[in-house]
């Protein structure tokens, strides 16, 4: 079985993240996983730090802790993924996005106002799986099941009250694929979850068709 981490930070890019990109490529290896999505955080506070400059510049710091992550991973042998976790004001529940390209955010700008139902339909012309990070984190985060494609079900931070069972029942209820997370952000997060695939995860096509089929295990 192969262990793809779905749900980690780069220093590089969000502000709370504690480990640089190669670093976390290091430890991520070490503990045996052989795929990694970065999902740095897409939303006002973040890009709005970086000023006054065009959305493509923008783009590319972005993207900085992915390439940065991406350079070690082909060193090392471990395949690095682009994602995202899109948050939007007004709304407290976070996105993840898989099958994330630069020619999306470049195609989409000011992605990280459009709320939602705006997001989802641009990201499904992309071919983008669209889900909802803890669900029922702190209960503060609100279960949007019909406005997203998949619930990370579980989510090891070790900071937070996940509330697991309740996203795991919600996602089985409406027939969601499941995925888990560790979202990392220092040395004491790595490796808490993810999903299992009996085959390399290479792709995102190829998780997305993968946890549409129902042939991911969550790492729990």
């Amino acid at each position: 079985m192969f262990k793809t981490e779905t749900h980690l930070h780069t220093a590089e890019v969000s502000r709370c993240g504690k480990l640089r990109a190669f670093q976390m490529v290091r430890a991520y290896k070490e503990a045996g996983y052989s795929t990694l999505f970065i999902t740095d955080h897409f939303q006002k506070n973040t890009l709005d730090a970086l000023g006054d400059i065009p959305w493509a510049e923008k783009v590319s710091i972005f993207l900085s802790g992915y390439y940065s992550a991406k350079y070690e991973g082909d060193r090392l042998g471990v395949t690095v993924l682009p994602g995202a976790e899109v948050c939007f004001d007004g709304d407290p529940n976070h996105y993840l996005l898989f099958g994330l390209t630069k020619e999306f955010l470049l195609a989409n700008e000011d992605l990280h106002t459009y709320g939602i139902e705006k997001m989802r339909e641009a990201a499904h012309k992309s071919g983008i799986l669209v889900v909802q990070a803890h669900p029922n984190r702190d209960g503060a985060c609100v279960p949007v099941p019909d406005k997203v494609d998949g619930f990370e079900v579980y989510n090891s931070n070790p900071r937070h009250d996940d509330r697991s069972d309740q996203s795991f029942m919600i996602a089985a209820a409406h027939g969601l694929p499941m995925t888990g997370g560790s979202d990392a952000h220092r040395t004491e997060d790595i490796g808490g979850s993810g999903v299992l695939t009996e085959e390399r995860i290479e792709s995102a096509a190829q998780l997305i068709g993968l946890l549409r089929a129902g042939r991911c295990e969550v790492i729990q």
